[in-house]
């Protein structure tokens, strides 16, 4: 099996994990040869820079308002781009997106093999109709010819929810590390609390102002710290909830020591200028900015929430867990990490398991595995 088509479908290129991670995969896909398209439903989005010129896109120009019309626009482009002819294989991003390619499926004969790519521990999430969409779970993952998850732990959890076959299910890590991550990192962040010889302690946490991050936990956690010292919070990321935690920060009177940064093309630089790098999160699937973070040698603190930091972190081996919606645990944990000495050569170490070529080997692996089971099943049908 030579050069592939390989197609990935998601929502747009937001600034979030997921639209990064598939960017980033993407890339390393093309470099190695492969021919690689982006199917997306709205192309725009601040991710879209890092793409490279040799992976392809297909804007799908589907409204932004009317949630029946876009869906039934979304299903009938999928059903097009899943016959056999225009790709060998097609991904979808996130289970929202793996929902829409399921249901494309029906009744769709002859047709190319579907991967579903969970990036968060879908037992954690909170959507309109939850019971209804847990309950459909199981039927639509018998649509998808195999699943892959960012965690060995969002595996778990997925093989639990959906009463999916563990041997359907596999874990590959997030191509985090890439060349360009390291051109980014080595930048000097623009910002006047990370200058040297600063006589006071930077927090830097990012990641989109939602419910899932609990920025909110963030927030709480420097208010204790404010009693105890002159600490200061960057927050980099952009976000629905941002005017909610400016009136926050504003209420417990640490708006002056606390920065919503936005989004920024190089969240690497400030971990590496940072005196800890803090999450704060509800649930996760496999955190890019604690890799990012060991990356660059980088103190981490992080509660010990539902998917992922426990496992980068080995347990906290590579950085401090705390108890999760515990503001207290939060302060102290960043005060142990502040007085915390470690070997910055083994985090950095840590990190070169989440590199781009280790996760496009494996990408390649079950996308060619799944090919040919997918061939091999159409034989005998």
């Amino acid at each position: 099996m030579g050069r592939l088509h390989i197609c990935f479908f998601f929502h747009r290129f937001d600034g979030g994990g997921a639209e990064k991670m598939t960017v980033i995969l993407a890339n390393e896909l093309a470099r190695q040869g492969h021919e690689v398209s982006i199917l997306i439903r709205h192309d725009k989005g601040p991710v879209k820079r890092l793409l490279s010129p040799a992976v392809h896109i297909l804007d799908m120009r589907l409204p932004e308002k009317g949630r029946i019309y876009k869906n039934i626009g979304n299903i009938c482009w999928l059903r097009e781009m899943m016959r056999p002819g225009k790709f060998d294989i097609m991904l979808s991003v996130t289970a929202e997106m793996s929902q829409v390619a399921a249901l494309a499926t029906y009744a769709l004969y002859p047709r190319i093999p579907l991967i579903s790519v969970v990036h968060s521990t879908l037992s954690q999430e909170v959507h309109s109709f939850q019971r209804i969409r847990e309950c459909l779970f199981p039927v639509l993952n018998r649509r998808y010819n195999r699943v892959i998850t960012v965690s060995e732990a969002v595996r778990e959890d997925y093989i639990t929810l959906c009463h999916a076959f563990p041997e359907q299910i596999i874990a590959v890590y997030n191509p985090v590390i890439s060349e360009e991550f390291w051109k980014h990192a080595e930048t000097e962040p623009q910002h006047p609390w990370l200058e040297d010889n600063r006589e006071f302690k930077v927090i830097v946490s990012a990641g989109r102002l939602c419910e899932a991050k609990n920025h909110t936990l963030m927030l709480e956690a420097m208010r204790r710290l404010k009693e105890q010292g002159d600490y200061r919070l960057i927050l980099l990321g952009s976000g629905e909830l941002r005017e909610k935690l400016v009136e926050q920060a504003q209420r417990s009177d640490i708006d002056r020591i606390v920065d919503f940064a936005g989004f920024v093309q190089n969240p690497a630089a400030y971990f590496r200028k940072a005196d800890v790098v803090a999450l704060s999160s509800r649930f996760e699937g496999l955190p890019t900015v604690l890799v990012e973070a060991l990356a660059v040698g980088a103190k981490v603190v992080s509660t010990d929430c539902p998917s992922g930091p426990r496992e980068i972190l080995q347990n906290g081996k590579f950085g401090i867990l705390v108890k999760p919606e515990n503001p207290e645990a939060l302060a102290d944990g960043i005060l142990r990490g502040l007085a915390w000495e470690p070997d910055r050569g083994a985090l950095r170490q840590r990190a070169l398991d989440f590199t781009d070529r280790r996760a496009g080997e494996e990408y390649l692996r079950v996308i060619r595995e799944t090919i040919m089971q997918h061939a091999e099943r159409r034989k005998r049908a």
